[in-house]
């Protein structure tokens, strides 16, 4: 029970410094969607999920591989952490190279003809984040929670202040001056979307420098042994990752190319911004991940039986985040949080959230494979899931826009956790408790769909379904809480 509180101990410091990392950034979406156009908004969702499909293929698996490699006593723990990232800097100077060379084309191909020198600033984005995957990781080997939540929280505070400035700043400086004012210079609300990414790519610049001394430590004497069985190990990772991706991040794509011209942009930017809303449930998934992977591939105890154990929280947390952001919708609005431009999409956010509890499931049924170097799993699932994400797509997006993306989200989501349960029992039999689990996925489902669907998200309403749940659980877990808490 001591390495479990070790594991709460890790996930509640990475997740501190993921929620102040996610506040700050979510500090962005009301500016960004007050002030930019839903077209527009569509634009920096749509560069936004190719460079989601950039860093799998940059990264290379080399995050995980490190934390493999990292634990093998044959080799120095310096050694992998150069080859690693020297992959990282091959892979990132190449596609930079390439981009260039090949940028008209490209701009002709993803449609952005009249503004090719955003993928160029997009390439760069990506090129600095997988550079920084490898050194981030090693932070989390080495239990350095501090200075990674200084690089992220540095990195991600210097990209808000510049975009504070940008759209909330110089706007109202330019209301009172002069038509031949300096500031007309430097600002022109036409040019929002221009600067979002502008300032992506100094913040990611900072980020680097702030880097320097493990970059500094990099060893440039090449083991083939090594690289070979690092790259045999990731490659299967890249490829189900590529399929996992586009599970994820495959709906702006299909919206792009299967709507009509003059709504694809705009259908982005809705799908967008109440895919926001839904990234809070990514908040614990991304913390939890954080610590999950030094905790499993440490090496010690049965890790089954921390594993079956870990998934009932895991479950418990999340199913109390979906339900409550549920619940107390009416709050999240009249913050503001979301333009109300982009209301006429939020009946899609109960969907795309239970979608995201599912996602976090199948993390935590995937470090199976993971651990028993097994990575070839990862491609079957994610396939498995791609199949229904482009059949979904394809079928749902004509019929009902970003609705229909959504609800190819949750199709996808939930076969992939449905195949890799039955991976898992099929290969290394893990004694989860399904019946808890799907007792309050089912619960935390149901509450849901009464209080938005058929009491109108009142928050009263919310309020009494959320507390009842809340008391349920605290009464069902109290025993094994006390429990755990002696052990």
């Amino acid at each position: 029970m001591s390495s479990l509180r070790n594991l709460a101990s890790q996930t509640v410091i990475y997740g501190l410094t993921t929620i102040l990392a996610r506040l700050l950034n979510f500090a962005l979406t009301p500016l960004h969607t007050d002030q930019i156009a839903k077209a527009e908004y569509g634009v920096v969702n749509d560069l936004y999920s190719m460079i989601a499909f950039l860093m799998v293929i940059l990264t290379f698996g080399m995050e995980t591989a490190f934390f493999r490699f990292n634990r093998d006593k044959r080799y120095d723990p310096d050694t992998v952490f150069s080859h690693a990232l020297l992959f990282s800097l091959f892979s990132s100077g190449l596609l930079l190279s390439l981009s260039f060379i090949f940028r008209d084309s490209l701009a002709s191909l993803l449609q952005y003809e009249d503004r090719p020198f955003l993928l160029i600033w997009m390439m760069g984005i990506v090129a600095m984040d997988a550079i920084a995957a490898v050194p981030f990781a090693r932070l989390r080997a080495d239990n350095k929670p501090i200075r990674f939540l200084v690089i992220r929280l540095g990195t991600i505070g210097l990209m808000v202040l510049l975009n504070l400035i940008y759209f909330k700043l110089l706007p109202s400086m330019a209301e009172n001056a002069s038509p031949d004012s300096w500031i007309f210079s430097i600002y022109n609300a036409e040019y929002g979307v221009i600067y979002v990414f502008l300032f992506n790519l100094i913040g990611n610049a900072f980020m680097i420098l702030l880097f320097l001394p493990e970059l500094l430590k990099i060893r440039f004497k090449v083991n083939p042994d090594l690289l070979k069985k690092m790259l045999i190990y990731s490659s299967p990772l890249v490829i189900g990752g590529l399929a996992g991706i586009a599970n994820e991040k495959a709906q702006y794509q299909f919206m792009k190319y299967l709507l009509p011209l003059e709504i694809n942009t705009v259908s982005m930017g809705i799908f967008g911004a109440m895919m926001k809303i839904a990234t809070f449930m990514m908040l614990f998934i991304q913390a939890f991940r954080f610590a999950a992977e030094p905790f499993f591939f440490s090496g010690e105890g049965d890790f089954k039986s921390k594993m079956a154990q870990v998934m009932r929280y895991f479950v418990l947390i999340q199913s109390l985040i979906f339900l409550g952001l549920v619940c107390f919708t009416d709050f999240l609005q009249w913050t503001h949080f979301i333009a109300p431009q982009y209301w006429e999409g939020w009946h899609i956010v109960p969907i795309l959230l239970f979608a995201n509890l599912l996602l976090g499931i199948n993390f935590n049924l995937n470090i199976w494979y993971k651990l028993e170097n097994k990575t070839r799993m990862g491609i079957y699932i994610n396939f498995f899931g791609l199949i229904f994400t482009i059949l979904a797509n394809l079928l749902l997006v004509p019929l009902f826009n970003y609705t229909g993306a959504a609800l190819a989200t949750l199709i996808s989501y939930a076969a992939m956790t449905a195949y890799s349960y039955y991976l898992n029992q099929k290969h290394s039999p893990t004694n989860y408790p399904t019946r808890a689990i799907s007792f309050y996925l089912g619960l935390s489902l149901i509450g849901s769909i009464v209080c938005y669907y058929l009491l109108d998200h009142y928050w009263l309403y919310g309020l009494i379904i959320f507390s009842a749940y809340s008391s349920l659980i605290l009464w069902l877990e109290w025993p094994q809480l006390k429990l755990l808490k002696r052990r």
